[in-house]
């Protein structure tokens, strides 16, 4: 991985990672400094919404969530954060017509 702080750098990190294989995937990545990261995980049935539980990242946004400290419930999170979260995964549910096991 590879961090650009520049356009530049940007530039001359896609260039180097197709020069090892133009097949591969980039994957890129904004990070926004002094940003919270969380975590959400949802079960929904033919996209209605059934659980879901919403994990908070203890340190800023940027570290691995296999390296990261989460707690839940959100300790610092306000809540209308919470209602839009809320609402974010409700509609994803919905739009994206998501289904566990069966019906």
């Amino acid at each position: 991985m590879n961090v650009a702080y520049s356009d530049d750098d940007l530039i001359d990190f896609i260039s180097l990672a197709q020069s090892i294989s133009a097949e591969h995937p980039v994957v890129v990545s904004k990070f926004m400094l002094d940003a919270k990261e969380i975590d959400v995980d949802a079960v929904a049935q033919a996209g209605r919404l059934v659980a879901f539980a919403v994990c908070e990242h203890i340190e800023n946004a940027g570290v691995h969530s296999g390296d990261a400290t989460l707690v839940t419930p959100p300790q610092r999170l306000n809540r209308e954060t919470k209602g839009r979260i809320a609402d974010i995964v409700t509609t994803l549910a919905d739009e994206l017509q998501v289904s566990y096991g069966e019906p």
